[in-house]
Protein backbone atom coordinates (compact mmCIF):
# COMPACT_ATOMS: atom_id res chain seq x y z
CA UNK A 1 0.00 0.00 0.00
CA UNK A 2 2.76 2.45 0.96
CA UNK A 3 4.67 1.68 -2.25
CA UNK A 4 1.57 2.42 -4.32
CA UNK A 5 1.14 5.77 -2.59
CA UNK A 6 4.82 6.65 -3.20
CA UNK A 7 4.50 5.76 -6.87
CA UNK A 8 1.43 7.97 -7.22
CA UNK A 9 3.51 10.80 -5.81
CA UNK A 10 5.95 10.25 -8.68
CA UNK A 11 8.72 8.82 -6.50
CA UNK A 12 11.08 6.34 -8.18
CA UNK A 13 11.45 3.53 -5.67
CA UNK A 14 12.36 0.67 -8.00
CA UNK A 15 10.86 -2.81 -8.06
CA UNK A 16 13.42 -5.14 -6.52
CA UNK A 17 12.73 -4.50 -2.84
CA UNK A 18 9.01 -3.72 -2.83
CA UNK A 19 7.84 -7.06 -1.39
CA UNK A 20 7.11 -8.60 2.01
CA UNK A 21 10.40 -10.50 2.17
CA UNK A 22 12.49 -7.35 1.72
CA UNK A 23 10.28 -5.43 4.19
CA UNK A 24 11.11 -8.13 6.75
CA UNK A 25 14.80 -7.75 5.90
CA UNK A 26 14.68 -3.96 6.29
CA UNK A 27 13.05 -4.36 9.71
CA UNK A 28 15.86 -6.73 10.67
CA UNK A 29 18.54 -4.16 9.81
CA UNK A 30 16.73 -1.33 11.58
CA UNK A 31 16.58 -3.57 14.66
CA UNK A 32 20.22 -4.56 14.17
CA UNK A 33 21.23 -0.90 14.14
CA UNK A 34 19.51 -0.45 17.52
CA UNK A 35 21.19 -3.62 18.84
CA UNK A 36 24.63 -2.35 17.84
CA UNK A 37 23.99 0.95 19.60
CA UNK A 38 22.95 -0.97 22.71
CA UNK A 39 25.97 -3.31 22.57
CA UNK A 40 28.37 -0.39 22.17
CA UNK A 41 26.85 1.39 25.16
CA UNK A 42 26.87 -1.73 27.34
CA UNK A 43 30.43 -2.66 26.35
CA UNK A 44 31.58 0.74 27.58
CA UNK A 45 29.73 0.30 30.87
CA UNK A 46 30.94 -1.71 33.83
CA UNK A 47 27.69 -3.09 35.26
CA UNK A 48 24.34 -4.41 34.06
CA UNK A 49 21.23 -5.98 35.59
CA UNK A 50 18.69 -8.24 33.91
CA UNK A 51 14.89 -8.16 34.06
CA UNK A 52 13.08 -11.27 32.85
CA UNK A 53 9.45 -12.35 32.71
CA UNK A 54 7.31 -14.81 30.77
CA UNK A 55 3.89 -14.73 29.16
CA UNK A 56 1.76 -16.66 26.67
CA UNK A 57 1.47 -15.19 23.18
CA UNK A 58 -1.42 -15.45 20.70
CA UNK A 59 -0.20 -18.88 19.57
CA UNK A 60 -0.36 -20.11 23.21
CA UNK A 61 3.44 -20.37 23.34
CA UNK A 62 5.44 -19.40 26.39
CA UNK A 63 7.61 -16.40 25.49
CA UNK A 64 10.44 -15.25 27.74
CA UNK A 65 11.23 -11.54 27.47
CA UNK A 66 14.48 -9.96 28.64
CA UNK A 67 15.37 -6.33 29.36
CA UNK A 68 18.75 -5.07 30.49
CA UNK A 69 19.37 -2.09 32.74
CA UNK A 70 22.61 -0.15 32.91
CA UNK A 71 23.94 3.04 34.48
CA UNK A 72 26.85 5.21 33.43
CA UNK A 73 27.85 8.37 35.28
CA UNK A 74 24.54 8.31 37.12
CA UNK A 75 22.37 8.01 33.98
CA UNK A 76 20.10 4.97 34.00
CA UNK A 77 19.11 3.27 30.73
CA UNK A 78 16.68 0.37 30.22
CA UNK A 79 16.88 -1.59 26.94
CA UNK A 80 14.77 -4.32 25.40
CA UNK A 81 17.11 -7.19 24.49
CA UNK A 82 14.91 -9.89 23.01
CA UNK A 83 12.17 -12.46 23.30
CA UNK A 84 12.40 -16.21 22.83
CA UNK A 85 9.87 -19.03 22.79
CA UNK A 86 10.34 -21.61 25.55
CA UNK A 87 9.31 -25.18 24.75
CA UNK A 88 8.73 -26.00 28.41
CA UNK A 89 8.50 -23.25 31.07
CA UNK A 90 10.74 -24.92 33.63
CA UNK A 91 13.82 -23.41 35.25
CA UNK A 92 16.34 -25.08 32.93
CA UNK A 93 14.65 -24.01 29.69
CA UNK A 94 13.91 -20.48 30.90
CA UNK A 95 17.50 -20.02 32.10
CA UNK A 96 18.79 -21.27 28.73
CA UNK A 97 16.46 -18.87 26.92
CA UNK A 98 17.66 -15.90 29.00
CA UNK A 99 21.30 -16.83 28.39
CA UNK A 100 20.67 -17.24 24.65
CA UNK A 101 18.95 -13.84 24.43
CA UNK A 102 21.72 -12.11 26.39
CA UNK A 103 24.56 -13.76 24.48
CA UNK A 104 23.11 -12.95 21.07
CA UNK A 105 21.77 -9.52 22.02
CA UNK A 106 24.47 -8.20 24.38
CA UNK A 107 27.70 -10.22 24.60
CA UNK A 108 29.04 -13.64 25.53
CA UNK A 109 30.63 -12.30 28.72
CA UNK A 110 27.52 -10.53 30.04
CA UNK A 111 27.62 -12.44 33.32
CA UNK A 112 30.94 -10.80 34.23
CA UNK A 113 29.11 -7.45 34.57
CA UNK A 114 25.96 -8.80 36.18
CA UNK A 115 24.81 -7.09 39.38
CA UNK A 116 21.22 -8.31 39.82
CA UNK A 117 18.41 -10.34 38.24
CA UNK A 118 14.85 -9.13 38.75
CA UNK A 119 11.94 -11.53 38.20
CA UNK A 120 8.45 -12.21 39.50
CA UNK A 121 8.00 -14.34 42.61
CA UNK A 122 7.12 -17.64 40.92
CA UNK A 123 8.99 -20.57 42.45
CA UNK A 124 10.38 -21.54 39.04
CA UNK A 125 12.14 -18.16 38.96
CA UNK A 126 13.17 -17.65 42.60
CA UNK A 127 13.68 -21.22 43.85
CA UNK A 128 16.70 -21.25 46.14
CA UNK A 129 18.35 -24.36 44.68
CA UNK A 130 16.99 -24.85 41.17
CA UNK A 131 15.25 -21.58 40.28
CA UNK A 132 16.13 -19.55 37.21
CA UNK A 133 17.93 -16.92 39.29
CA UNK A 134 19.99 -19.59 41.04
CA UNK A 135 20.97 -21.13 37.69
CA UNK A 136 21.90 -17.79 36.11
CA UNK A 137 24.12 -16.58 38.90
CA UNK A 138 25.62 -20.06 39.47
CA UNK A 139 28.91 -19.49 41.30
CA UNK A 140 28.44 -15.71 41.59
CA UNK A 141 26.94 -15.25 45.08
CA UNK A 142 27.35 -11.47 44.84
CA UNK A 143 24.65 -11.30 42.12
CA UNK A 144 21.38 -10.23 43.74
CA UNK A 145 18.05 -11.87 43.04
CA UNK A 146 15.31 -9.22 43.24
CA UNK A 147 11.65 -10.22 43.60
CA UNK A 148 9.66 -7.64 41.59
CA UNK A 149 8.23 -5.30 44.22
CA UNK A 150 5.14 -4.54 42.16
CA UNK A 151 4.30 -8.25 42.16
CA UNK A 152 4.98 -8.43 45.90
CA UNK A 153 2.56 -5.58 46.42
CA UNK A 154 -0.13 -7.47 44.54
CA UNK A 155 0.52 -10.53 46.69
CA UNK A 156 0.40 -8.46 49.88
CA UNK A 157 -2.96 -6.99 48.92
CA UNK A 158 -4.30 -10.37 47.81
CA UNK A 159 -3.24 -11.98 51.09
CA UNK A 160 -4.77 -9.13 53.06
CA UNK A 161 -8.28 -9.52 51.64
CA UNK A 162 -8.29 -13.20 50.66
CA UNK A 163 -10.61 -14.29 53.49
CA UNK A 164 -12.58 -11.07 53.72
CA UNK A 165 -16.20 -11.78 52.75
CA UNK A 166 -16.99 -8.10 52.26
CA UNK A 167 -14.08 -7.69 49.85
CA UNK A 168 -15.38 -10.60 47.76
CA UNK A 169 -18.83 -9.02 47.73
CA UNK A 170 -17.45 -5.67 46.55
CA UNK A 171 -15.41 -7.31 43.79
CA UNK A 172 -18.47 -9.27 42.62
CA UNK A 173 -20.50 -6.05 42.55
CA UNK A 174 -17.91 -4.13 40.55
CA UNK A 175 -17.42 -7.01 38.11
CA UNK A 176 -21.15 -7.43 37.67
CA UNK A 177 -21.72 -3.74 36.97
CA UNK A 178 -18.89 -3.72 34.43
CA UNK A 179 -20.43 -6.68 32.58
CA UNK A 180 -23.92 -5.17 32.74
CA UNK A 181 -22.89 -1.95 31.00
CA UNK A 182 -19.95 -3.13 28.91
CA UNK A 183 -21.85 -5.83 27.05
CA UNK A 184 -25.04 -3.88 26.44
CA UNK A 185 -25.08 -0.73 24.35
CA UNK A 186 -28.68 -0.06 25.48
CA UNK A 187 -27.77 -0.15 29.19
CA UNK A 188 -24.69 1.96 28.57
CA UNK A 189 -26.61 4.63 26.66
CA UNK A 190 -29.33 4.67 29.33
CA UNK A 191 -26.78 5.11 32.12
CA UNK A 192 -25.18 8.03 30.28
CA UNK A 193 -28.61 9.63 29.95
CA UNK A 194 -29.17 9.40 33.71
CA UNK A 195 -25.77 11.00 34.32
CA UNK A 196 -26.76 13.89 32.07
CA UNK A 197 -30.09 14.33 33.87
CA UNK A 198 -28.20 14.56 37.18
CA UNK A 199 -25.66 16.97 35.65
CA UNK A 200 -22.88 14.51 36.47
CA UNK A 201 -19.85 13.43 34.52
CA UNK A 202 -20.48 10.03 32.93
CA UNK A 203 -18.23 7.58 34.79
CA UNK A 204 -18.72 4.11 33.33
CA UNK A 205 -17.97 1.05 35.49
CA UNK A 206 -14.56 -0.33 34.59
CA UNK A 207 -13.03 -3.78 34.66
CA UNK A 208 -11.63 -5.05 37.95
CA UNK A 209 -9.71 -8.09 36.71
CA UNK A 210 -7.67 -8.84 33.63
CA UNK A 211 -4.47 -7.22 34.90
CA UNK A 212 -2.29 -7.56 37.95
CA UNK A 213 -1.88 -3.90 38.77
CA UNK A 214 -3.79 -2.25 41.63
CA UNK A 215 -4.50 1.05 39.81
CA UNK A 216 -7.19 -0.72 37.77
CA UNK A 217 -9.05 -1.86 40.87
CA UNK A 218 -8.77 1.66 42.29
CA UNK A 219 -10.24 3.11 39.08
CA UNK A 220 -13.21 0.69 39.26
CA UNK A 221 -13.88 1.68 42.88
CA UNK A 222 -13.42 5.38 42.16
CA UNK A 223 -15.89 5.33 39.24
CA UNK A 224 -18.44 3.43 41.32
CA UNK A 225 -18.30 5.82 44.27
CA UNK A 226 -18.19 9.05 42.27
CA UNK A 227 -20.85 7.82 39.85
CA UNK A 228 -22.93 6.20 42.58
CA UNK A 229 -26.00 8.45 42.20
CA UNK A 230 -26.25 7.88 38.45
CA UNK A 231 -25.72 4.11 38.70
CA UNK A 232 -28.30 3.69 41.47
CA UNK A 233 -30.82 5.81 39.58
CA UNK A 234 -30.43 3.68 36.45
CA UNK A 235 -30.76 0.45 38.44
CA UNK A 236 -33.94 1.77 40.09
CA UNK A 237 -35.46 2.81 36.77
CA UNK A 238 -34.66 -0.61 35.34
CA UNK A 239 -36.79 -2.15 38.09
CA UNK A 240 -39.75 0.03 37.10
CA UNK A 241 -39.43 -0.36 33.31
CA UNK A 242 -41.99 -2.69 31.73
CA UNK A 243 -39.91 -3.36 28.62
CA UNK A 244 -37.01 -4.93 30.56
CA UNK A 245 -36.83 -8.73 30.55
CA UNK A 246 -37.03 -10.74 33.76
CA UNK A 247 -33.38 -11.83 33.72
CA UNK A 248 -32.10 -8.27 33.49
CA UNK A 249 -34.54 -7.15 36.18
CA UNK A 250 -33.26 -9.86 38.51
CA UNK A 251 -29.65 -8.81 37.90
CA UNK A 252 -30.30 -5.13 38.46
CA UNK A 253 -32.27 -5.90 41.61
CA UNK A 254 -29.36 -7.90 43.02
CA UNK A 255 -26.84 -5.15 42.20
CA UNK A 256 -29.16 -2.51 43.67
CA UNK A 257 -29.59 -4.39 46.94
CA UNK A 258 -25.82 -4.81 47.35
CA UNK A 259 -25.07 -1.25 46.26
CA UNK A 260 -27.53 0.22 48.78
CA UNK A 261 -26.19 -1.85 51.66
CA UNK A 262 -24.66 0.59 54.17
CA UNK A 263 -21.97 -1.88 55.22
CA UNK A 264 -20.89 -2.43 51.62
CA UNK A 265 -20.74 1.30 50.98
CA UNK A 266 -18.64 1.97 54.08
CA UNK A 267 -16.28 -0.85 53.15
CA UNK A 268 -16.01 0.54 49.60
CA UNK A 269 -14.94 3.88 51.07
CA UNK A 270 -12.36 2.19 53.31
CA UNK A 271 -11.09 0.09 50.40
CA UNK A 272 -10.95 3.18 48.20
CA UNK A 273 -8.72 5.05 50.66
CA UNK A 274 -6.51 2.00 51.21
CA UNK A 275 -6.09 1.17 47.53
CA UNK A 276 -5.41 4.83 46.78
CA UNK A 277 -2.21 4.51 48.80
CA UNK A 278 -1.31 1.14 47.31
CA UNK A 279 -2.18 2.31 43.80
CA UNK A 280 0.20 5.27 44.08
CA UNK A 281 2.88 2.95 45.40
CA UNK A 282 2.27 0.52 42.52
CA UNK A 283 2.58 3.33 39.95
CA UNK A 284 5.82 4.49 41.54
CA UNK A 285 7.22 0.96 41.49
CA UNK A 286 6.29 0.50 37.83
CA UNK A 287 8.05 3.66 36.68
CA UNK A 288 10.80 2.75 34.24
CA UNK A 289 14.18 3.69 35.68
CA UNK A 290 13.10 3.64 39.32
CA UNK A 291 15.71 2.38 41.77
CA UNK A 292 15.48 0.09 44.78
CA UNK A 293 16.19 3.11 47.01
CA UNK A 294 13.29 5.05 45.47
CA UNK A 295 11.07 2.01 45.92
CA UNK A 296 12.09 1.83 49.58
CA UNK A 297 11.26 5.49 50.06
CA UNK A 298 7.79 5.09 48.52
CA UNK A 299 7.24 1.92 50.54
CA UNK A 300 8.18 3.61 53.82
CA UNK A 301 5.68 6.41 53.31
CA UNK A 302 2.97 3.93 52.35
CA UNK A 303 3.75 1.71 55.35
CA UNK A 304 3.10 4.67 57.61
CA UNK A 305 -0.52 4.55 56.43
CA UNK A 306 -0.94 0.78 56.00
CA UNK A 307 1.22 -0.88 58.63
CA UNK A 308 -0.25 -4.36 58.20
CA UNK A 309 1.48 -4.87 54.84
CA UNK A 310 4.94 -4.20 56.22
CA UNK A 311 5.96 -7.80 56.87
CA UNK A 312 5.70 -8.71 53.18
CA UNK A 313 8.55 -6.31 52.40
CA UNK A 314 10.77 -6.94 55.39
CA UNK A 315 13.71 -8.10 53.24
CA UNK A 316 14.30 -4.64 51.75
CA UNK A 317 14.91 -3.20 55.21
CA UNK A 318 18.04 -5.18 55.97
CA UNK A 319 21.41 -6.20 54.55
CA UNK A 320 22.63 -5.13 51.12
CA UNK A 321 19.22 -3.90 49.99
CA UNK A 322 19.01 -1.56 52.96
CA UNK A 323 22.48 -0.22 52.16
CA UNK A 324 21.21 0.75 48.71
CA UNK A 325 19.28 3.59 50.33
CA UNK A 326 22.42 5.67 49.81
CA UNK A 327 21.39 6.12 46.16
CA UNK A 328 18.32 8.10 47.27
CA UNK A 329 19.15 11.61 48.44
CA UNK A 330 15.97 11.58 50.53
CA UNK A 331 17.83 9.43 53.06
CA UNK A 332 20.81 11.79 53.30
CA UNK A 333 20.88 13.78 56.57
CA UNK A 334 21.59 17.45 57.16
CA UNK A 335 25.25 18.49 57.05
CA UNK A 336 25.72 18.79 60.82
CA UNK A 337 25.01 15.06 61.33
CA UNK A 338 26.78 13.67 58.28
CA UNK A 339 30.28 12.89 59.62
CA UNK A 340 29.94 9.08 59.60
CA UNK A 341 26.78 8.84 57.51
CA UNK A 342 26.84 5.86 55.15
CA UNK A 343 30.24 4.50 56.18
CA UNK A 344 28.80 1.20 57.40
CA UNK A 345 26.60 0.83 54.33
CA UNK A 346 29.49 1.52 51.93
CA UNK A 347 31.65 -1.10 53.65
CA UNK A 348 28.78 -3.58 53.45
CA UNK A 349 28.38 -2.95 49.70
CA UNK A 350 32.12 -3.25 49.09
CA UNK A 351 32.19 -6.57 50.93
CA UNK A 352 29.26 -7.99 48.95
CA UNK A 353 30.24 -6.78 45.47
CA UNK A 354 34.04 -6.96 45.80
CA UNK A 355 34.55 -9.65 43.06
CA UNK A 356 32.33 -7.71 40.65
CA UNK A 357 34.10 -4.41 41.35
CA UNK A 358 37.55 -5.95 40.93
CA UNK A 359 36.60 -7.54 37.59
CA UNK A 360 35.28 -4.14 36.44
CA UNK A 361 38.56 -2.40 37.29
CA UNK A 362 37.22 -0.53 40.32
CA UNK A 363 39.82 0.16 43.03
CA UNK A 364 37.81 -0.93 46.06
CA UNK A 365 40.49 0.22 48.51
CA UNK A 366 39.93 3.82 47.48
CA UNK A 367 36.15 3.77 47.84
CA UNK A 368 35.90 4.58 51.61
CA UNK A 369 38.13 7.67 51.30
CA UNK A 370 36.36 8.78 48.12
CA UNK A 371 33.01 8.39 49.90
CA UNK A 372 34.20 10.82 52.57
CA UNK A 373 35.41 13.25 49.90
CA UNK A 374 32.11 12.94 48.04
CA UNK A 375 30.04 13.78 51.12
CA UNK A 376 32.28 16.66 52.12
CA UNK A 377 32.30 18.23 48.66
CA UNK A 378 28.53 17.94 48.25
CA UNK A 379 27.69 19.45 51.63
CA UNK A 380 30.28 22.21 51.13
CA UNK A 381 28.68 23.05 47.78
CA UNK A 382 25.33 23.50 49.52
CA UNK A 383 23.74 20.10 48.91
CA UNK A 384 21.45 20.25 51.96
CA UNK A 385 20.33 23.79 51.05
CA UNK A 386 19.30 22.69 47.54
CA UNK A 387 21.94 24.82 45.79
CA UNK A 388 22.08 22.39 42.86
CA UNK A 389 20.03 19.61 41.33
CA UNK A 390 20.21 16.51 43.52
CA UNK A 391 20.71 13.86 40.85
CA UNK A 392 23.52 11.40 40.23
CA UNK A 393 24.29 12.74 36.72
CA UNK A 394 24.84 16.16 38.34
CA UNK A 395 27.08 14.64 41.03
CA UNK A 396 29.06 12.80 38.36
CA UNK A 397 29.64 15.99 36.39
CA UNK A 398 30.89 17.70 39.54
CA UNK A 399 33.04 14.97 41.11
CA UNK A 400 33.73 12.15 38.63
CA UNK A 401 37.37 13.31 38.32
CA UNK A 402 37.92 13.15 42.10
CA UNK A 403 35.76 10.18 43.14
CA UNK A 404 35.59 7.78 40.17
CA UNK A 405 35.56 4.53 42.15
CA UNK A 406 32.81 5.40 44.62
CA UNK A 407 30.71 6.77 41.75
CA UNK A 408 31.25 3.45 39.95
CA UNK A 409 29.80 1.81 43.06
CA UNK A 410 26.71 4.00 42.75
CA UNK A 411 26.44 3.19 39.03
CA UNK A 412 26.33 -0.50 40.00
CA UNK A 413 23.53 0.18 42.49
CA UNK A 414 21.57 2.27 39.99
CA UNK A 415 21.50 -0.66 37.54
CA UNK A 416 19.43 -2.72 39.96
CA UNK A 417 15.72 -2.61 39.01
CA UNK A 418 13.02 -2.82 41.65
CA UNK A 419 10.38 -4.38 39.34
CA UNK A 420 9.81 -6.16 36.03
CA UNK A 421 7.23 -3.58 34.93
CA UNK A 422 9.21 -2.92 31.73
CA UNK A 423 8.73 -6.57 30.78
CA UNK A 424 4.99 -6.25 31.38
CA UNK A 425 4.87 -3.24 29.08
CA UNK A 426 6.88 -5.23 26.54
CA UNK A 427 4.33 -8.04 26.66
CA UNK A 428 1.55 -5.55 25.92
CA UNK A 429 3.38 -4.52 22.75
CA UNK A 430 4.15 -8.16 21.89
CA UNK A 431 0.45 -9.05 21.98
CA UNK A 432 -0.27 -6.21 19.57
CA UNK A 433 2.49 -7.33 17.20
CA UNK A 434 1.90 -11.09 17.44
CA UNK A 435 -1.85 -11.00 17.13
CA UNK A 436 -4.21 -13.85 16.22
CA UNK A 437 -3.71 -12.99 12.55
CA UNK A 438 0.08 -13.13 12.90
CA UNK A 439 0.40 -16.04 15.31
CA UNK A 440 3.03 -17.81 13.15
CA UNK A 441 5.67 -15.13 13.50
CA UNK A 442 9.08 -16.67 14.14
CA UNK A 443 11.09 -15.72 17.19
CA UNK A 444 13.77 -13.80 15.26
CA UNK A 445 11.19 -11.77 13.35
CA UNK A 446 9.23 -11.07 16.54
CA UNK A 447 12.38 -9.83 18.29
CA UNK A 448 13.21 -7.59 15.32
CA UNK A 449 9.71 -6.11 15.29
CA UNK A 450 9.73 -5.52 19.06
CA UNK A 451 13.23 -4.01 18.97
CA UNK A 452 12.09 -1.61 16.24
CA UNK A 453 8.83 -0.79 18.00
CA UNK A 454 10.30 -0.37 21.50
CA UNK A 455 13.71 1.14 20.80
CA UNK A 456 13.87 2.95 17.45
CA UNK A 457 12.86 6.63 17.22
CA UNK A 458 9.49 7.81 15.98
CA UNK A 459 9.25 7.82 12.19
CA UNK A 460 9.45 11.62 12.02
CA UNK A 461 12.81 11.49 13.87
CA UNK A 462 14.10 8.26 12.31
CA UNK A 463 17.35 8.44 10.32
CA UNK A 464 17.73 5.22 8.26
CA UNK A 465 21.30 5.98 7.14
CA UNK A 466 23.07 3.66 9.59
CA UNK A 467 20.62 0.80 9.04
CA UNK A 468 21.08 1.16 5.25
CA UNK A 469 24.87 1.06 5.69
CA UNK A 470 24.61 -2.18 7.70
CA UNK A 471 22.23 -3.60 5.08
CA UNK A 472 24.67 -2.77 2.27
CA UNK A 473 27.65 -4.13 4.19
CA UNK A 474 25.94 -7.48 4.84
CA UNK A 475 25.09 -8.08 1.17
CA UNK A 476 27.06 -10.71 -0.73
CA UNK A 477 26.35 -8.90 -4.00
CA UNK A 478 25.59 -5.34 -4.98
CA UNK A 479 22.15 -3.98 -4.21
CA UNK A 480 20.15 -2.98 -7.29
CA UNK A 481 16.93 -1.15 -6.35
CA UNK A 482 16.16 -0.33 -9.99
CA UNK A 483 16.42 -3.94 -11.21
CA UNK A 484 13.17 -5.22 -12.74
CA UNK A 485 12.74 -8.99 -13.05
CA UNK A 486 11.37 -10.25 -16.36
CA UNK A 487 8.71 -12.83 -15.56
CA UNK A 488 8.45 -16.12 -17.39
CA UNK A 489 5.07 -17.45 -18.49
CA UNK A 490 4.50 -19.27 -15.17
CA UNK A 491 5.86 -16.59 -12.87
CA UNK A 492 3.45 -14.56 -10.82
CA UNK A 493 3.70 -10.83 -10.42
CA UNK A 494 6.10 -9.73 -7.69
CA UNK A 495 9.09 -11.94 -8.53
CA UNK A 496 11.15 -13.85 -6.00
CA UNK A 497 11.36 -13.09 -2.29
CA UNK A 498 14.99 -12.00 -2.36
CA UNK A 499 17.37 -9.85 -4.32
CA UNK A 500 19.20 -12.91 -5.66
CA UNK A 501 19.16 -13.38 -9.45
CA UNK A 502 20.12 -16.13 -11.90
CA UNK A 503 23.04 -15.80 -14.30
CA UNK A 504 20.62 -15.20 -17.18
CA UNK A 505 18.87 -12.42 -15.31
CA UNK A 506 22.19 -10.80 -14.41
CA UNK A 507 22.99 -10.51 -18.11
CA UNK A 508 19.78 -8.52 -18.82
Amino acid sequence: MYFSVDRKKGLKIGETYTNDYQAKEFIHYIAEDERRKMRARLSDGKFISVMSDGSLDSAVMEEEMVYVRSASEGKVKVDFVGVKAVSKPDATNIAEAVCSIMESGVSTDWKNKLVAITTDGASVMTGVNNGVVAKLRADRPNVLGIHCMAHKLELAFSDGIRKNVMARKVEDLLSGLYTLYHKSGVNRASLKQHFRELHMKALMPTRVGGTRWLPHLFKALDHFLRGYAGIVRHLEKSQEATNVNAVLRAKTKGFLNIGKDGGVLRFCCLLHDTIYQLSNLSKSLQRSGSTVAEAQSCLSSTQAVIEKYKSRFSDVNSGVLQAMRLTSFQYWPEADTSSDFGDEEVNKLISHFRPLFLSAGVDVELIPDQWTILKTELYTAGFSQGNFEQTWPTVNRMLRHRCPDVLDLFDALLTIPATTADCERGFSVMKQVKSDWRSRLKGETLSDLLKTQLCSPDIKDFDPTKAIEIWHADSLRSRRPDFVRKHGPKETEGGSDSDGTTSEEEEL
